[in-house]
């Protein structure tokens, strides 16, 4: 229950609980054109496959299509580890799981190299400092072998509509 008082200025002051309600719309603010933003993938070693698919990005965030990538980053949380000589490729996919660019981002980073704090940056891709043509989701894959630990985190940085 809350009890209402008004201040000599005529502002409600409520005391107590209440909710909120409001007939009004209210604006929400979205992305505006040119706006930088950053995109962040979190990897974890032994999920990984050889190839994305659509049940990999569902309902993941994406860049959007005419958006330039302006930078990327991968930051090393805990060794990764393979039973042979896995790389990590860092890429881009569209909605379906299908590869736009699977090591635009950045590829075949070995796995000697992917030891704890090891900081890839920057990750130096085709993809990386070009504007992408559709939505662009990221993911993570693995060639030569797999990945049975390992955990990083790829950052990218964008500017939205940049066309």
């Amino acid at each position: 229950m809350s009890t209402i008082w008004s201040n000599k200025d005529g502002l409600a002051v409520h005391f107590g609980t209440r909710d909120t309600v409001t007939d009004e719309p209210r604006a929400r603010k979205t992305s505006t054109a040119g706006e930088v933003q950053e995109l962040k993938l979190h990897i974890t070693g032994e999920n990984l496959g050889d190839t994305l698919t659509a049940t990999d990005v569902a309902g993941a965030a994406f860049i959007p299509a005419q958006s330039l990538i302006k930078s990327a980053y991968l930051i090393v949380d805990e060794a990764f580890t393979s039973g042979g000589s896995a790389v990590l490729d860092l890429g881009t996919y569209t909605a379906a799981g299908a590869a736009i660019d699977d090591d635009g981002i950045d590829a075949a980073i070995a796995v000697a190299s992917l030891v704890d704090n090891f900081v890839v940056d920057p990750c130096d891709g085709a993809l990386v400092g070009t504007v992408v043509t559709a939505d662009s989701y990221l993911g993570a894959t693995y060639d030569t072998a797999a990945f049975t630990a390992g955990h990083a985190t790829l950052v990218v940085t964008f500017v939205k509509n940049a066309v």
